[in-house]
């Protein structure tokens, strides 16, 4: 749990949640809020650019790759931070962004994405990521080692998947969830 003296800054911290996933969002509220931060949620890209509006103070925003409402319309958590970032030129957002399909970690390097992380999610990952971007966006920090992490994380995965044996009918279907 964070700690009153937090030397990371991140009291008071307080993090916009993204995914169309109802358990998957509770879980993500979860963790945070047992990090002592402030949890904000949102299950589609429209609505979590709505509580940027109105709540300039949110420091970080998590959101998941793929979203499809209950219309059957399809978004992503790319045309989010796009969208975020040139509705609010001027904040200081970090955008970490979260699929099962290890395919979306380009478009986050590409999207000004600060991390990528695999579902299912890791918590202690998520509260490192979250101290370590907290207030660090993507357009207003020049941060040559972000670039690099992504890419080196690109690669890990790239490589775990070339590494998987192929499943067999007996095994199951090998989805990545």
């Amino acid at each position: 749990m964070t700690d009153k003296a937090d030397p990371t800054g991140n009291v008071g911290l307080t993090v916009l949640l993204v995914d169309d996933d109802k358990e998957a969002l509770e879980e993500l509220q979860d963790i945070v809020e047992l990090e002592g931060w402030n949890a904000i949620i949102a299950g589609s890209v429209d609505m979590a650019l709505e509580v940027l509006e109105w709540y300039p103070y949110v420091g970080l925003v998590v959101s998941d790759v793929h979203f499809v409402d209950p219309s059957g319309d399809t978004s992503s958590g790319f045309q989010l931070v796009s969208r975020a970032q040139a509705r609010f030129p001027d904040r200081d957002l970090s955008y970490i962004m979260t699929s099962g399909d290890p395919w979306a970690f380009d478009g986050s390097a590409q999207a000004g994405a600060v991390d990528f992380l695999s579902k299912p999610l890791v918590p202690d990952d998520l509260i490192q990521s979250i101290k370590a971007f907290a207030g660090k966006g993507a357009a207003q920090t020049d941060n040559p080692d972000r670039d690099e992490n992504l890419l080196k994380k690109v690669q890990d995965t790239t490589q775990a998947m070339h590494d998987e044996t192929p499943p067999t009918p007996a095994t199951g279907t090998g989805a990545v969830v």
